[in-house]
């Protein structure tokens, strides 16, 4: 069974076959009139989440009135810069940090700092480690980590091995805490998610032991619950809270992480189909001369997170004027000037391939299935309808030889045997 944090509420699947066509590792059957999702080959990139016109498909989050309520000692939010754009008329971090506080966080530690220490630790290593053939690629998505692990892994040994802003922030916020004399286990941290692939980072890390992060909320619980407090809050409440200025800032819509490193010779990337283009074309050595990709499975970056409340761009609109009122910021110097910005941030477990549609993990049976896949497929009218529930007749033709579906569950393949019958008979 995989990992991951996307899910089907069966009870508002209409068994459409939308999702099966979009999905970028084919992780969708329909089966039975409803969708199921193959958890082995899912990324969580949320793509059926934003196709799905019914709201079938979901994100497991924690409830934010169950962290609030919770027995921790500290509950900490990490809000990425991607909130900052959610709401209009406000253009004061602060003001919205303090927001957070207000409805029940003890603190607030911003990841546009930790997005600031990864775009120094990024110059750093690129500059110790100059790639040869191909470029180094951002680790910050953590579903375009998945992806190049399910379909191009002769790329992850580009892949940065730096751990995220989310968990640089969380390691910072534990230490600040249990420097101040709290148990590990008394505190709570909790990141305020655009994405369901968050929540599997969170849940099930691929390149750190064990995550600092407690758990994720969804962005749009967050923004439903401080809405209302925002326009009361008087200057004089605002709290100076804020950690990262523009630089990290910038990391919520795409382009704003290569910005910070600087490097000529980088390329930006977003919107999962545009990813998978790009990945292809430097697998097969199509791109050259780029010594940094910038990858984000949505559009416009963590602006366009399945999980958000307004649409990318305006949100991008939105974080331009954030980013123009945010030019002189207001620091919480005490956090920002010591050392607990100090955590360790480099990879602790190396990522390994997973193939999508692997059909054994026997070498010699997963030989004889490919023979016998190759040889269906010949058959096949190669139309990728979707009427059998798969995304593509590649993907039936894996189902068939797995034992999942019969041949004649393709309606052609069916008409030619009901035709076959009917010229024996005559």
């Amino acid at each position: 069974m995989g990992e991951t944090s996307v899910r089907l509420q069966k009870e508002k699947c209409i068994g459409c076959t939308s999702c099966i066509k979009r999905c970028p590792t084919g992780a969708i059957r329909v089966r039975g009139g409803r969708a199921h999702i193959l958890t082995d080959y899912c990324i969580d990139c949320g793509m059926c989440m934003r196709i799905c016109q019914h709201g079938a498909k979901v994100s497991d989050t924690a409830a934010l009135d169950d962290i609030l309520a919770s027995d921790y000692k500290v509950k900490i939010a990490l809000p990425p810069p991607s909130l900052y754009s959610q709401f209009e008329k406000n253009r004061s971090i602060n003001r919205l940090l303090t927001a957070l506080k207000i409805i029940g966080f003890d603190d607030v530690f911003g990841v546009a700092l930790g997005a600031e220490i990864t775009t120094r630790e990024t110059i750093k290593f690129i500059k110790e480690n100059p790639p040869d053939d191909a470029p180094w690629i951002s680790s910050a998505c953590p579903a375009i980590v998945r992806l190049i692990e399910t379909r191009f892994p002769s790329l992850i040994g580009n892949i940065l091995p730096l751990i995220s802003p989310m968990e640089t922030t969380a390691r910072m916020a534990r230490k600040y805490y249990t420097g101040l004399g709290y148990k590990d286990e008394e505190i709570g941290v909790f990141f305020i998610t655009p994405c369901p692939a968050k929540r599997t980072e969170v849940k099930f890390p691929r390149t750190v032991e064990k995550s600092a992060v407690t758990d994720t909320v969804s962005m749009q619980q967050i923004y439903y619950k401080i809405r209302p407090f925002l326009r009361k809050i008087d200057e004089g409440e605002i709290q100076v809270l804020q950690l990262g200025g523009n630089d990290g800032v910038a990391w919520a819509h795409i382009g704003g992480e290569s910005a910070g490193i600087k490097l000529p010779d980088s390329l930006a990337v977003d919107g999962m189909e545009n990813v998978i283009r790009v990945l292809d074309d430097l697998e097969n050595g199509n791109i050259e001369e780029i010594d940094f990709l910038e990858a984000n499975a949505c559009t416009g970056g963590c602006l366009g997170g399945p999980l958000t409340i307004e649409n990318p761009f305006n949100a991008y609109t939105r974080m331009k004027k954030v980013l123009r009122r945010n030019e002189n910021p207001v620091f919480r110097t005490e956090i920002r000037n010591s050392d607990v910005i100090e955590v360790p941030n480099h990879f602790e477990k190396e990522l390994k391939a997973t193939p999508a549609m692997q059909l054994s993990s026997d070498f010699q049976e997963s030989l004889r299935l490919m023979q016998q896949r190759d040889e269906l497929l010949e058959k096949l009218p190669m139309l990728d309808c979707g009427a059998c529930g798969c995304p593509s007749c590649y993907a039936f033709a894996q189902d068939v030889v797995q034992g999942n579906l019969k041949e004649t569950d393709c309606i052609i393949m069916l008409r030619r045997k009901v035709d076959d019958t009917d010229k024996k008979d005559s």
